[in-house]
């Protein structure tokens, strides 16, 4: 079977020699992807003008074993083109329904609750425990995010670093980082990389860079489509690409992780944050009362 990604150029070269009608059905295709991955065989032939046969002698023809195969490549192939970071806030600009001025709130709430109730799958909660089992283990945690990603892994270092002081952040002076890996990551430290796809080729470079000298990397993505799920030790995938409330659902995770590192590494990690408590106090740094 051909891979996923060019399923659609595919097509595109071979419905010349085609009979008649599955060059029909190619044509349409080829220009109305993004919408088939959700159709049915009837749908699609309704849609196309051809007969349900024409679908599944072209399903055959492209070596698929079965219609759904063949629609799951066309949806992944279509999200692999389409999909940019700004997608989601674009589309969060839209009404589509006609829903009273205000209601974004609702929507946002909505589509946020509906991301969280789907991510405690049991291959994410597995995956999970095996990132904590990764970041307790490390020598030091490097997180690492670029452009969208990057405010959710400066988030995570902020969090944790108020008892766990034992992170060295990638997000920072981007120009060096390949001089960083290079000079200071080595095995025993671990690479976290939160990448909201489409991601950016100079953290898929990083990925590769570290899987290549033998550390370990966990990575956090809103897909399994990410490419750097091949370099990976642990992925937990969200499955919110185009979401509104994406990156809420991977501050979730972020906000998981950080809770159950410092349960796990109590009491240092309470004293620790009673610590930077009474410093504040002490220097007079927050205000208690006004």
């Amino acid at each position: 079977m051909m891979m996923q990604e060019n399923i659609i150029d595919e097509i595109a070269k071979i419905k010349d020699v085609l009979p008649k009608k599955q060059q029909k059905l190619c044509h349409y295709l080829v220009m109305n992807y993004e919408q088939v991955g959700v159709m049915t065989v009837a749908e699609l032939a309704e849609a196309a003008g051809v007969g349900t046969t024409t679908v599944m002698r072209l399903v055959q023809t492209l070596d698929y074993p079965s219609f759904s195969a063949f629609k799951k490549d066309l949806l992944n192939a279509a999200l692999m083109r389409t999909t940019t970071s700004y997608r989601g806030l674009k589309q969060s600009f839209n009404d589509p329904a006609g829903n009273a001025a205000g209601d974004c709130f609702s929507a946002v709430m909505s589509d946020g609750i509906c991301m969280l109730e789907n991510l405690g799958t049991p291959s994410n909660r597995q995956q999970f425990d095996r990132i904590l089992q990764m970041l307790l283990g490390a020598r030091r945690i490097c997180p690492l995010g670029l452009r969208s990603s990057r405010p959710l892994a400066l988030y995570f270092e902020y969090a944790v670093n108020s008892f766990y002081p034992h992170v060295m952040q990638l997000a920072h002076d981007l120009d060096y980082v390949y001089d960083r890996v290079s000079l200071y990551l080595e095995p025993g430290d671990v690479l976290l990389v939160i990448s909201i796809w489409p991601c950016t080729k100079k953290t898929i470079d990083v990925a590769q860079m570290c899987h290549d000298r033998g550390i370990s990397i966990a990575l956090i993505t809103n897909t399994s489509l990410n490419p750097i799920t091949k370099f990976a030790d642990a992925v937990i995938d969200t499955n919110s690409v185009n979401h509104i409330s994406g990156d809420t659902v991977i501050l979730a995770v972020l906000e998981a992780l950080v809770a159950e590192m410092g349960r796990r590494t109590a009491p240092q990690s309470t004293e620790n944050i009673e610590r930077i408590e009474r410093i504040l106090t002490d220097h007079n740094v927050v205000l208690k009362e006004y």
